[in-house]
């Protein structure tokens, strides 16, 4: 989710990432902080208060972007070769 919103160079706000992966907000949220502690996602609130409440924005970093990258390229690898 945050992958694919960091390819188009856009942020997600938190309860969609909740709704596309099926974790809930007790789940989803402390696992946003703590990438974004490490540096990999960065968050900001909204300050449009027109369409209703502020929501937490989130997206991954170039640390973060190179980290999935690695982290897909390295699982690729240990993958045996009739599973690719």
């Amino acid at each position: 989710m945050l992958q694919d919103a960091a390819g188009r160079g856009e942020a997600t706000y938190g309860l969609e990432i909740c709704k596309t992966t099926g974790l809930g907000p007790g789940t989803a949220y402390p696992i946003l902080t703590r990438l974004e502690r490490i540096g990999w996602v960065r968050a900001y609130w909204t300050e449009d208060d027109t369409r209703g409440p502020r929501r937490r924005m989130y997206e991954l970093t170039g640390e973060g972007v190179s980290a999935i990258d690695h982290t897909q390229t390295a699982a690729t690898m240990r993958r045996p070769g009739w599973a690719r």
